[in-house]
């Protein structure tokens, strides 16, 4: 874009026109001071078409007006624009992008290519007017470098790019020991406190076990895969909770007996993630009910007391409470992974956007640690690197790592890259404050990639069968490569995790034991908690009788309305008489 030096407008209308190039100057020239930029309708294009001074109008039929610019418009899926730039000396620098993306009201994804190397995806969100973004922290060489900008979802306008050295303040790396839980146990402190001292200095294998039973041979197809192709064994091992249900749906396929024997006999590390059935098989539309497409379960409805969805949720909680609780009991620290990849949409618990998952995800958190005293939790949030990315982050209160679910294999081909600019994306989203680790992926990186792009994954976990086997994702030279190099951490080669020492842990509680949980207000009558008794609560009674489910919202006292140990028809008509107004108190109330 032509840089102008001094505009003056006199009409409103000039000043219409003119605002897409005027606000994309001003926000160049705030970085211009300690960045260099460049113009992609200079650079290198493939398949990518230049406009000057180009005129719009999207689907929605809004115009979107460019006059005054030349820019570079991708497309189709692999057309691609790019620029090369120069740099005095090696190391991390900060990209920024200027775009318009008048297409999609929510996004659009490119790939991001640096020297020919993919370093993940890029968000571009929708703006009829030019914007600056930052694409993220990538590693530069001495001297020349391309920088590309790949179609991936396409229909994106670029102007121009700046490059600028990183933040040393976020590339540094540099992660307190202290969990979010005051109350942690000694080996949650211990774990983490090994997780910190190898964090960005070397990467943990890891890898997923198949859901459900293990009492047959192919269950455990992937470690013995692993262990006849490198000699190794991974150090994290993946487990789900799904299994696990509330409202008489259990199915006790002895995944927490597996996660207790892997810490316990093996000296690994468990990670455990919860794919969430719909509680009670409420709404649900097939038997993958905790995708969105397969359910119509409402986590709205199930964050409101009283109603059948958060009666069903809170049975749910429990049953995986109780279980949690049975490997604390055996001295297992957890990496929990809780309603993961919200931010897609395509798990019912991201389905209804960012407040209500924010307010599950603290609900666990508040439940599991102040009500059942789960201290062996090592919180772990699963999050994209997009600009809306931050609405969906729960807190630095309650997550004590940070996961990205990585698939970017493309084409038949595995992609070993290391994607920097995502990871530093993802540190920067908690400034540094915490951990960051590849807590799924399909390839891979490559060891050379990581060490070159100084990407400090705290771990990687390749889902369970083909993700893991296949040559497209993981060429079997490349798994050796990565379980026999020095940077790669492997089972053999863990710690005495449960000694490890804490002396330098940040400790607010150095004396851990769970806090004494206050024993709750009871409230005859309110079986909701909504602090009203009324004829909802009347329902709920007779449904609890009737066994339409297991568990209130609140304490069973509050439905035993004459204090004899018992929830029976008695305590209906109590209810019942109570709400005609023939009686002002509960017989409970008078003893």
């Amino acid at each position: 874009m032509e840089n102008k030096t001094s505009i003056k407008v006199f009409l409103a209308l000039m000043l219409a026109v003119l605002m897409p190039v005027v606000s994309c100057i001003n926000v160049s020239n705030a970085v211009l001071s300690d960045g260099d930029k460049y113009e992609f309708e200079d650079g290198i294009h493939k398949g990518a078409q230049i406009y000057t001074d180009y005129v719009g109008q999207n689907e929605y039929g809004e115009v979107f007006d460019l006059t005054g610019s030349t820019c570079s418009f991708i497309a189709q899926k692999g057309t691609s624009t790019s620029v090369n730039v120069e740099v005095d000396k090696e190391g991390l620098y900060e990209i920024f992008i200027c775009y318009v993306q008048p297409y999609d009201k929510n996004k659009k994804v490119q790939y991001l290519n640096v020297n020919g190397v993919n370093q993940g995806e890029i968000s571009f969100p929708f703006t009829l007017k030019w914007r600056e973004i930052s694409a993220g922290i990538v590693k530069l060489n001495a001297g020349i470098n391309n920088i590309e900008l790949e179609s991936y979802w396409g229909y994106t306008y670029f102007d121009y790019l700046i490059v600028k050295p990183a933040d040393e303040s976020i590339v540094e790396l540099k992660v307190p020991k202290k969990l979010v839980n005051p109350n942690a146990t000694k080996e949650a402190k211990a774990l983490m406190s090994y997780l910190v001292d190898i964090y960005g200095k070397h990467i943990l294998s890891g890898q997923q076990e198949i859901c459900g039973s293990h009492n047959y041979p192919g269950s455990e197809a992937e470690f013995t895969y692993i262990q006849e192709k490198t000699g190794k064994l991974p150090a994290v091992r993946g487990f789900d909770f799904m299994n696990y249900r509330g409202n008489g749906l259990m199915w006790d396929d002895q995944c927490a007996e597996r996660v207790i024997e892997w810490y316990k006999e093996k000296g690994g590390i468990p990670t455990v993630c919860w794919h969430w059935f719909s509680p009670g098989d409420i709404g649900k539309k097939a038997d993958n009910s905790f995708y969105t497409e397969s359910t119509t379960f409402s986590i709205s409805r199930a964050l409101t007391p009283g109603t059948e969805e958060n009666i069903a949720l809170l049975n749910d909680i429990d049953t995986i409470a109780r279980k949690l609780k049975q490997v604390q009991d055996a001295g297992v620290p957890v990496l929990f992974r809780p309603l993961h990849e919200a931010e897609g949409g395509w798990f019912w618990w991201g389905a209804e956007g960012p407040e209500p998952c924010v307010r599950l995800y603290r609900l666990l958190y508040d439940k599991f640690t102040n009500e059942y005293g789960l201290n062996n939790l090592i919180w772990v949030w699963t999050s994209y690197d997009y600009e809306t990315s931050a609405a969906w982050y729960p807190g630095d209160d309650v997550v004590d790592i940070i996961g990205y679910d990585k698939y970017n294999a493309k084409d038949g081909k595995p992609n070993g890259s290391a994607i920097s600019s995502t990871f530093y994306n993802l540190v920067k989203l908690t400034n540094g404050k915490k951990l960051v680790a590849m807590t799924e992926n399909d390839t891979i990186p490559r060891v050379s990639n990581l060490v070159n792009e100084k990407a400090g994954w705290l771990y990687f976990c390749p889902w369970y069968g083909w993700w893991l086997t296949s040559e497209q994702n993981n060429p079997v030279d490349w798994l050796v490569e990565m379980y026999q190099s020095d940077y790669c951490i492997t089972l053999d080669e863990l710690p005495d995790l449960k000694n490890y020492p804490i002396s330098d842990y940040e400790d607010s509680n150095p004396d851990p034991s769970p806090t004494p949980t206050q024993p709750p207000k009871i409230t005859y009558g309110d079986l909701n908690g909504d602090g009203k008794v009324n004829s909802t609560d009347l329902t709920i009674m007779k449904r609890y009788i009737l066994k339409n489910f297991d568990k209130l919202a609140v304490p069973e006292e509050a439905a035993d309305l004459n204090g004899d140990g018992r929830i029976n028809s008695t305590d209906l008509s109590i209810l019942h008489r109570y709400l005609r107004r023939i009686i002002t108190s509960f017989p409970v109330e008078q003893q």
